[in-house]
């Protein structure tokens, strides 16, 4: 089975470059010579003795580049209205199994966020097809998957503790939330949100370590304020993006400034390593349906 590729401009429109249909010409057309989906780095090193040690890697640009198959120039034309210009961006998605179709919404395929970098006039050989070059430069070195983990279901560790006593307190047990996370590509960040869904009460626990390994990292945000209702806490790692904000309402308007916890032991921007990780959020008493969390991240991975 060959390989599959396909654009998505911004209007979310689908250009599939390995049409099913080699005679589609609404929608697509057939790109054969295709080269650059692999990976190119810049390796800096350092002699000591007769051994050499990496001390800088830069990962480089690689042109994505094949030929387009047009069937006439009113064809031709129908791509660059896909495109909405040349200064415009694009998904360039890419499945060497050829096994995910274009419109999957289920599967997660890989991209690149790419510009038409070259595409000179093409010539109309003795088919009557119009032969077009076409260059995409990516923007990133890295090939990219989104993912998104929702989840309001905890998991109750130990058991409430209720003395008989006339006493006016009431030790109850803390709920935890687990999520498990796979990550099959490079050190990345990873943009965490807890929402409070309660009416009238604020959150007052919010904190999680990242397990990943023998690697531990530690988070803990609003200490001693707590999360007012109808507020989602935003801490955000990934290095382009980084960002840390309590936000309300369906527009996501920042509302007040975070307040870290003043302890070195806590990271607080955590990162997802390479292979298992598994963040565990400690919800104090918190009832499962009075708090939501949502994580994602966008894996990046050198080569397919």
């Amino acid at each position: 089975m060959q390989p599959t590729l396909w654009l998505k401009n911004e209007k979310g429109e689908i250009w599939d470059l390995r049409p099913r249909d080699v005679m589609s010409v609404v929608n697509g057309c057939f790109m054969q010579s295709l080269s650059g989906t692999g990976f190119k780095t810049k390796l800096t090193c350092a002699r000591v003795d007769n051994d050499f040690v990496v001390t800088e890697e830069a990962p480089q640009q690689v042109p994505i580049t094949g030929t387009a198959l047009f069937y006439n120039p009113g064809h031709l034309a129908r791509f660059g209205e896909f495109i909405g210009g040349y200064t415009k961006t694009v998904k360039l998605f890419y499945d060497p199994s050829g096994a995910i179709d274009p419109y999957s919404q289920i599967d997660r395929p890989y991209y690149k966020i790419v510009r038409v970098e070259e595409m000179p006039s093409g010539e109309q050989d003795k088919s009557g097809m119009w032969k077009v070059k076409i260059s995409f430069l990516p923007l990133s070195a890295m090939w990219r998957r989104d993912t998104t983990i929702a989840s309001t279901v905890s998991q109750i560790i130990g058991s409430p503790h209720v003395y008989s006593y006339t006493y006016p307190y009431f030790y109850q047990s803390e709920s935890k939330l687990y999520v498990g996370i796979l990550n099959e590509g490079e050190r990345i960040g990873c943009r965490i949100e807890i929402k409070n869904k309660r009416s009238s009460a604020n959150l007052g626990t919010l904190e999680w370590v990242c397990n990943s390994g023998s690697v531990r990292q530690y988070a803990k945000w609003l200490a001693g304020i707590g999360l007012a209702p109808g507020r989602t806490l935003v801490v955000d790692s990934t290095r382009n993006a980084q960002e840390s904000a309590v936000k309300y309402g369906d527009t996501g308007s920042d509302d007040v400034q975070d307040y870290q916890e003043p302890n070195p032991q806590y990271i607080n921007f955590i990162e997802l390593l390479p292979g298992d990780n598994q963040i565990v959020f400690n919800l104090g008493t918190t009832d499962q349906s009075e708090v939501e969390v949502t994580v994602s991240y966008i894996e990046q991975v050198r080569i397919l």
